[in-house]
């Protein structure tokens, strides 16, 4: 029988901050965990979080509370304990699901974890980026960092295949 991987599912939304990318998220460690894997869910802290009620462990990392700008908290990616965790854990694969500080955290741990990176494009960032930022110049800049954070790692776009079957 062949041993366990251990995947690391790293996201900047995680409960109790709900939205799809979150869902995916809940559901893949649930799934991952039933087939005999190990799931772990990397995440920005949150005050009101509670993981225990997940069957598989949540590394929550430093966040700052930007709830009133955007409505989410902004991980800090750069934290020697969650390395440490991720490290212990004999992570076999980092998938990352959302651009931002999930990415910048999965792109700074994944030599020293020894880990393949993937990143799936859950959503259009280009439009969640034109509604957050005014102003075209800037709008670029903002989307050129996205696409330079997404490197040269496999990326799966989930949007835009559900886009060409509708």
């Amino acid at each position: 029988m062949p041993e366990p991987y251990s995947i690391s599912l790293l996201n900047d939304s995680f409960p109790p901050l709900i939205d799809g990318v979150a869902n995916t998220v809940v559901n893949y460690g649930r799934e991952l965990t039933k087939l005999g894997d190990r799931a772990i869910v990397v995440t920005p802290e949150h005050p009101d979080a509670d993981d225990s009620r997940f069957p598989f462990p949540v590394a929550r990392y430093p966040s700052v509370d930007t709830r009133r700008l955007f409505g989410y908290l902004a991980g800090y990616p750069f934290s020697p304990e969650t390395l440490r965790q991720l490290k212990e854990q004999k992570v076999d694969l980092l998938h990352s699901h959302c651009p931002v500080m999930s990415t910048i955290l999965a792109r700074s741990i994944r030599d020293v974890v020894d880990a393949p990176l993937v990143f799936t494009y859950h959503t259009k960032f280009d439009v969640d980026v034109a509604k957050l930022i005014r102003g075209r110049l800037l709008q670029e800049s903002a989307l050129y960092l996205l696409a330079a954070l997404q490197g040269e790692e496999k990326a799966l776009e989930v949007g835009r295949s559900i886009q060409m079957k509708l």
